[in-house]
């Protein structure tokens, strides 16, 4: 059996963050009026997750600090 190592909130944050980036960079390159669209479709999508990844982050912490 493999052990699993844990995944923190922050670190699906930075992959999700870290995978925005490299689709954004990929429509720069100059893909077709389709796969532009749909590269920064999906970099648009990533990033509203990472989004709310963060904003959990960010609201975990401030209950903490409540109690």
């Amino acid at each position: 059996m493999i052990a699993m190592t844990e995944v923190t909130d922050i670190s699906v944050y930075q992959k999700l963050t870290a995978v925005a980036d490299d689709l954004d960079h990929m429509a720069s390159k100059g893909a077709s009026l389709i796969g532009n669209a749909a590269l920064t479709t999906a970099a648009r999508t990533v990033r509203g997750m990472a989004t709310a990844v963060y904003e959990h982050i960010m609201s975990d912490r401030h209950e903490a600090q409540d109690h």
